[in-house]
């Protein structure tokens, strides 16, 4: 045992604990001691830091709290859409028009054989514009489906034989003195029906047939505004609706080479077996002949009545071939114009 003695002073108090603490190692066994000691010597650090002057902190980084709303983000837009819809995807478009043509057969086989070879310098690929030329006793309906810019070429090309009589490249050049008694081959056209980014063709290829009707007559009827879009599009869905049909037999019946893909289109729209002959195409098209529309039909869109209800080539090529010139409000209002012009 250590003799402690009691002191009242603060230096008193602390050896006395000391001694205490000494006291009460000395009894306890060697590893406890060590224990002892080690919590003894960190007691005394802490005091010791208590007891010494502070130090002081540095100035506290302020966390920089970011609104999501405050981001600007990327928008995405209508055309973005639109073109991921389109990217790498054929898309076609239709054209369905009229014209007064003479019942003659040689008339019919120029313009076939002519149009055959318009097609094939302009067509960028084998059978790239499809569709179907309806002959009737008066008068014509030619159904169109491809790229726009053939559509208009084509366009361009029978306007060119309602005008010019030499249009043909098998008609020979008029003398003087027979030019102003030739007449031109077809009469104007009347465009009905053009729509774009179509994702089917309902042709395979482009052909021509004679209807085989007449005229029924009867009771004649009016063409109004109310009701001309409703006859235009008869015509427009019949025909589309037999060469749908016509197409459809034909890929019945047609092998499948091998390496086909059934899910595959190539560049053209046209599945690679879809190639068959004229003969072919003809015949599918003549044993669903009464698919067509009616003589009195066609006809009908070729009235004179119905000549202000539907667009002609020059009206067309302006609304949707040539370049056109437009000028924005935001323009007309700013910067302002003086108040006062002298």
């Amino acid at each position: 045992k250590v003799k402690v003695s009691v002191v009242s002073s603060k230096g008193g108090q602390r050896d006395h604990a000391v001694a205490q603490s000494h006291g009460a190692m000395a009894d306890t066994p060697e590893p406890q001691r060590a224990n002892a000691a080690a919590l003894q010597g960190e007691s005394q650090l802490a005091a010791a830091g208590a007891g010494g002057p502070r130090r002081r902190r540095g100035p506290m980084e302020v966390q920089e709290v970011v609104d999501e709303l405050a981001q600007e983000a990327k928008r995405t837009t209508l055309l973005e859409r639109v073109e991921e819809q389109l990217k790498g995807k054929s898309r076609f478009s239709r054209l369905l028009f009229v014209f007064s043509i003479p019942d003659d057969r040689k008339v019919h086989a120029q313009i076939d054989e002519d149009f055959e070879t318009w097609r094939e310098k302009e067509e960028r690929r084998p059978e790239e514009l499809t569709g179907l030329l309806v002959y009737t006793a008066l008068g014509a309906a030619h159904f169109l489906e491809g790229p726009s810019e053939l559509l208009f070429g084509a366009l361009k090309y029978f306007e060119a034989l309602s005008t010019d009589p030499t249009a043909l490249a098998g008609c020979a050049s008029p003398t003087a003195g027979d030019a102003n008694q030739r007449q031109a081959l077809i009469g104007p056209m009347r465009i009905l029906h053009f729509s774009e980014f179509r994702g089917v063709r309902a042709s395979l290829r482009w052909t021509s047939m004679l209807h085989g009707g007449k005229m029924m007559g009867g009771q004649p009827i009016t063409i109004e505004e109310s009701n001309c879009a409703e006859f235009a599009f008869k015509v427009y869905h019949k025909i589309l609706v037999m060469c749908a049909k016509a197409t459809e037999g034909l890929l019945k019946d047609m092998p499948v080479r091998p390496d086909h893909d059934p899910d595959g289109d190539d560049e053209s729209g046209l599945a690679p077996e879809a190639i068959v002959d004229m003969a072919s195409l003809q015949r599918a098209y003549k044993r669903i002949a009464d698919m067509l529309p009616s003589v009195d039909e066609i006809m009908l869109l070729l009235n004179k009545g119905a000549a202000d209800f539907f667009f002609t080539y020059p009206e067309f090529e302006k609304v949707f071939i040539a370049p056109f010139h437009m000028v924005l409000h935001s323009e007309l209002l700013w910067p302002m114009a003086p108040a006062l012009a002298y």
